[in-house]
């Protein structure tokens, strides 16, 4: 074996060592390996190696095997810092790789990328030996990687949601969207993805509603948005009987999501909130402008198979909602998802359609993103940041 003489210290050449850090740089394990075993081969019977020969030895087969990702200075056997301390002004906590790829997802880049991404900021770390980071620095470092992996719009995403986080304001997110377009699921994943803790459904606003508006009092309420219309007499009805029931039902509902945002206001919390009722026509998003960042979208889904495949993946889950249920109100969903689309593309507001489950949730964190960029709260949070001015962490 091998022993790496470097100044005073002698080291013996250890394969095992050279895996790890380059695993560390986010190198597969079985390509560290290998080139860790055509180290040792080169090495053959030798008894000494300098530093500079090891690490000649090491880069020269690193290059033959034409490898991509930075391996960084390669003295593999010099210690290592065990971890890192990201420093904040309220504290400090430990570096996570996987932290850092999760909170990269709001720029709309799949996993894979993030991972890559904060696996080489970890490289990065590790290189420099650093015991500790500023969070300043390590958004910095995420940043750079960003436009020059991924281009500047990626960066300038990731830049407008640490400046949402140094706002004192809260996010209050609503997703519109027809029975059985995923919104619900959507929701749940959204907020996990902005560290949002509060979700509410308007399913639920109507069932506490109905409990106090009896059938009599409000028959619309007592019925879903799709049949709504049978419970309306037609003297009320507009020339599509099918909207003006779910309209009138949904004018209902918006007076107790509007006291929820209220609410939220008042607590400082951030919030997620889907529904089918969430039509801009009974939501004054002005009125809340000033003391919070409102971010309404609206999903659909046309296809109609896709929904069949949804309503029977929903009726093994909740028997009480069985599928024939929906399949025999398929025209009247349609006709009230055309309406609320028409409705959210009428206000200007945005609409993601048809988009795959595995990848809406990135395109509503950068929808989301896009309308958080339009405030001037937080294009001056981001020159602050840009300052160095910053207030916390993000």
């Amino acid at each position: 074996m091998a022993t790496i003489i470097d100044g005073k210290t002698r080291i013996p050449f250890m394969r095992g060592m050279l895996v790890h850090h380059l695993i560390q740089r986010g190198m597969a394990h079985g390509e560290a390996r290998d080139i860790a075993n055509a180290v040792r081969d080169l090495l053959g019977k030798q008894s000494e190696v300098s530093r500079k020969e090891m690490v000649r030895l090491v880069e020269q087969i690193v290059h033959e095997r034409s490898v991509e990702q930075a391996v960084g200075d390669l003295v593999f056997w010099e210690r290592q810092v065990t971890r890192t301390m990201v420093e904040r002004e309220d504290g400090s906590y430990p570096f996570s790789k996987g932290l850092l790829a999760r909170s990269l997802e709001v720029t709309g880049l799949a996993p894979e990328y993030t991972y890559d991404i904060a696996s080489a900021i970890e490289g990065q770390i590790v290189d420099m030996r650093l015991e500790e980071i500023g969070h300043r620095d390590l958004e910095r470092m995420a940043v750079e990687l960003l436009s020059e992996r991924h281009g500047e719009e990626y960066a300038e995403r990731y830049r407008v949601w640490r400046a949402r986080n140094d706002s004192n304001k809260p996010l209050v997110v609503l997703i519109c969207g027809p029975s059985g377009a995923g919104k619900t699921t959507l929701a749940i994943a959204l907020a996990n993805l902005l560290d949002i803790s509060r979700v509410v459904a308007t399913d639920d606003v109507r069932q506490m509603m109905r409990l106090t508006l009896t059938k009599e009092l409000m028959p619309t309420l007592h019925a879903s948005t799709y049949n709504a219309w049978e419970r309306v007499a037609g003297s009320s009805l507009s020339e599509n009987p099918v909207v003006a029931g779910y309209r009138e039902q949904a004018r209902t509902i918006c007076v107790g999501v509007d006291a929820i945002i209220g609410r939220c206001i008042e607590e400082n919390t951030s919030v997620v909130i889907d529904g089918v009722h969430l039509l801009p026509d009974f939501l004054n998003f002005s009125r809340y402008a000033d003391a919070a960042f409102i971010a309404p979208l609206c999903i659909g889904l046309t296809d109609r198979n896709e929904y069949e495949k949804r309503f029977t993946r929903r009726a093994k889950k909740a028997p009480s909602r069985p599928i024939h249920r929906y399949l025999s109100y398929m025209e009247e969903i349609f006709e009230i998802q055309n309406h609320m689309i028409e409705c959210y593309r009428s206000a200007e507001l945005p609409v993601i359609v048809n988009v795959p489950t595995d990848s809406i949730v990135a395109t509503a964190a950068m929808v989301v993103g896009e309308e958080l960029a339009d405030h001037a709260d937080i294009r001056k949070a981001m020159e602050s940041i840009q300052k160095g001015k910053g207030s916390k962490e993000g």
